[in-house]
């Protein structure tokens, strides 16, 4: 299961889907259109750690990155369209749910993209939509339950908490989707360098007729 979250706004709703994420055991985060310096993760309670963040620059990139690795798109929005996430509508364990801006949602263009549209449905109507990580959380939950993971175990009244690996362990042993990462990012840097119209093979001058008189 992956997560892709698209013009977030609040720097606590992005904290609190990576909680969301480690808790329900989400593979990947996939950041679209910002940068790593540009998404701020307050409130993630260390959660970082544990989980593999990814930045897309556009849901054109992110949607053929997922194309490529058989990987589904679900939006999480309000649509006529849209499924009841209790019927539980999944086909494939390996399925990314987007969610989009707290007040805006999800534009149709961004919809164009995804493959099924997911809904929570309500039985109050003193709102008129959820907080956007709390909806991750709920949806996250159903699919984890129909996926049928195992449950972690509990220990006193907290769940068990795994050791993570610190950053001088990823460094001196890092994983074959670190390194992988680490390879697409050098490839997209050289590629832009070579895209851009300040950069030029080294260009000599003629050499001076004053340094070598005929």
């Amino acid at each position: 299961m992956y997560v892709a979250i698209y013009n977030i706004g609040k720097k606590k709703n992005i904290g609190s889907i990576v909680r969301s994420c480690v808790a329900f055991r989400v593979s990947k985060i996939f950041v679209v259109s910002r940068k790593k310096n540009q998404v701020n993760f307050f409130g993630h309670m260390g959660t970082c750690e544990y989980i593999t963040i990814e930045y897309f620059s556009s849901m054109k990139e992110l949607k053929t990155h997922l194309r490529d690795n058989g990987i589904l798109l679900y939006a999480c929005e309000i649509t006529s369209s849209a499924v009841p996430v209790t019927r539980r509508p999944f086909e494939n364990k390996d399925t990314a749910f987007l969610f989009g801006n707290e007040g805006t949602g999800i534009n149709d263009e961004t919809l164009s993209y995804c493959d099924k549209v997911v809904y929570i449905p309500q039985y109050g109507n003193g709102t008129c939509s959820l907080n956007v990580s709390v909806s991750c959380a709920i949806i996250l939950h159903h699919f984890a339950v129909w996926a049928d993971y195992p449950e972690v175990g509990i220990s006193g009244k907290k769940f068990v908490l795994n050791k993570c690996a610190t950053k001088l362990e990823r460094y001196l042993n890092p994983s074959d989707d670190l390194l992988r990462q680490i390879s697409e990012k050098r490839a997209q840097r050289a590629a832009t360098k070579l895209a851009s119209p300040d950069w030029a093979a080294p260009h000599f001058a003629d050499p001076s007729p004053d340094l070598f008189p005929g």
